[in-house]
């Protein structure tokens, strides 16, 4: 089979639509149904996981089946074991888990079932509503926390202070990671997260998590009408203008202007459009249409940002894109 593929006689859309679909609902499965972690204690058959965990036999050999051929599990003498890939990346106590990026992958799943009829009508759709359940936003922080993990050591090293920062405003980033990375960077720092209030509930119990409650703390509050505060040395945008219009983006940016100290900085983090340039790699076209399906929105060319940023008053305007990924930082400076 994989000779007609290299040759190119098996569509390749079929490897993307209709493996790709059974390797991510596999996934999530797996991490949902505790698969990876009760088989890192120990090799198991299908029957003996089935019956230690409570499942169906035949649904459980059949997802085992499904995670051994996507390379997750080895199997032998018909016992399963985790490969080398699902013991880096797919066991709760592995040290970059995505076990909850899985569970707001779930989450997302739902989100794209009607993705053709919104192409086609348009209408408004709220995501971040902070009216939905509990479960919502744990999926939705925790999921997003441990996913930014991996960046948020490299972002924070690349945004520029004037001077050495004792305050930062983290807008929006209700699971607390960024905030953290910047305060295991910066001695003495301290962060306030603002955002709805059952994301900071979530992001209390990330930061305890890592023994960073005195340094992090959180406020509840719509970034839109809240008072933001004032005499920040920087205040965070991250992954966050993309959920917004362009008028609402702008009254954000003058919004993180005066809650800065003279000098402080400014650093949006966001998915940038393409405008130019030739094609779009899969990453950044892929969250193009995440956004567009939960929040009718998309992402803004770098540009835009920039003008943005500028048009708030702010100087010294930078752009980078950490560990080369589509995100570009943005940076300015409160004159």
């Amino acid at each position: 089979m994989w000779l007609l593929e290299a040759i190119g006689v098996l569509p390749e859309p079929l490897l993307v639509g209709f493996w790709g679909m059974e390797a991510s609902r596999a996934l999530i499965a797996g991490t949902e149904l505790g698969i990876f972690d009760a088989l890192a204690e120990k090799p198991r058959t299908a029957p003996d996981l089935a019956a230690d965990l409570g499942y169906d036999a035949i649904g459980t050999e059949a997802l085992l089946n499904a995670l051994n051929g996507f390379g997750y599990l080895r199997r032998a003498d018909g016992q399963y074991t985790l490969s080398r890939r699902a013991r880096r990346w797919m066991t709760s106590d592995a040290r970059f888990s995505m076990v909850r990026p899985m569970g707001l992958y779930r989450v997302l799943w739902d989100e794209f079932g009607d993705l053709e009829d919104r192409i086609r009508h348009g209408g408004e759709r709220d995501f971040h509503h902070p009216d939905r359940d509990a479960e919502f936003w744990r999926r939705y922080e925790t999921g997003l926390g441990a996913a930014a993990a991996l960046t948020a050591p490299s972002v924070a090293k690349a945004i520029p202070f004037a001077g050495t920062p004792r305050r930062v405003l983290d807008v929006g980033g209700g699971h607390g990671a960024f905030s953290a990375a910047l305060c295991r960077r910066h001695e003495g720092l301290r962060a306030t997260v603002l955002d709805f209030e059952p994301a900071t509930v979530i992001g209390r119990e990330l930061i305890a998590e890592q023994g960073m409650s005195d340094r992090v703390e959180f406020v509840a509050g719509d970034l839109l009408e809240a008072e933001w505060g004032e005499g920040f040395d920087g205040v965070l945008l991250f992954n966050l203008l993309h959920v917004f219009s362009p008028k609402q983006c702008e009254a954000i940016l003058a919004k993180a202007h005066d809650a800065l100290a003279p000098g402080g900085t400014v650093a949006v983090y966001d998915a940038a459009h393409k405008e130019t340039g030739g094609n779009i790699n899969a990453v950044g076209g892929g969250s193009e249409l995440l956004f567009y399906a939960i929040n009718n929105t998309r992402a803004y060319p770098e540009a835009t940002m920039r003008d943005w940023v500028a048009s708030a008053g702010f100087a010294d305007l930078r752009s980078k894109h950490p560990l080369g990924m589509p995100e570009v930082l943005i940076t300015g400076r409160r004159a």
